[in-house]
């Protein structure tokens, strides 16, 4: 569904046409409230990323790859022979900065991690290559260029939390714990249909 088809469902099932903004304001909420309820694979998506030059030590800011950056999936080398042709290579193993070092005490590497807003990448081969696969926000603004595939594929996982939203924002307890049960219903079948069972980084 299309961002208006989704306000005009909640209007629908709240019988509140007057409530336009209220209404707007829940339907993106609830929008990135689903997506945000489990990590799907059909918010992933990957960018190659090309450094100034090959380092063993390399740092990029997600958003700019991504202006909607959620959260990385994986980062992998792209193998190639100095042409054109490639291949994508090894993954990078994630982890947290506090674990940095190996049981010798060294500094690991072929490893990536989050410090701040860079991701850090540290590799046993110096490399400028990479292919950064990431979780994505939903895109809610402008309304134009509204997008997600929830929205598309289970439109009613996002328009009963947005008519909950707007039950309970004028007093209507019942109306507001029907459409809570009937969310965590939505919300089941989006993660048995679509859930991500690979480990998350």
């Amino acid at each position: 569904m299309t961002f208006q088809e989704l306000v005009s469902e909640v209007m629908l099932l709240t019988r509140r046409p007057d409530l336009v903004e209220r209404t707007e304001s829940a339907v993106r909420a609830a929008t990135l409230k689903a997506h945000h309820s489990d990590f799907y694979y059909k918010d992933i998506y990957e960018q190659s990323i090309t450094f100034v030059t090959p380092a063993y030590v390399q740092n990029f800011l997600p958003t700019d790859i991504f202006p909607t950056f959620r959260k990385a999936k994986y980062l992998r080398i792209w193998e190639t022979d100095g042409s054109i042709n490639g291949f994508p290579g090894k993954f990078l193993v994630p982890i947290q900065i506090e674990n940095s070092l190996d049981s010798y005490k060294s500094i690991k590497t072929d490893v990536f991690y989050q410090a701040g807003q860079l991701l850090q990448v540290r590799l046993a081969t110096a490399s400028q290559y990479l292919l950064f696969g990431a979780y994505l926000h939903p895109t809610l603004l402008p309304e134009g260029a509204f997008c997600s595939w929830i929205a598309s594929e289970m439109p009613w996982a996002i328009i009963y939390e947005a008519a909950r939203v707007i039950f309970k924002s004028i007093g209507m307890d019942q109306q507001t714990a029907e459409m809570t049960q009937l969310v965590g219903e939505q919300y089941s079948l989006l993660k048995m249909s679509y859930i991500d069972d690979l480990p998350v980084t």
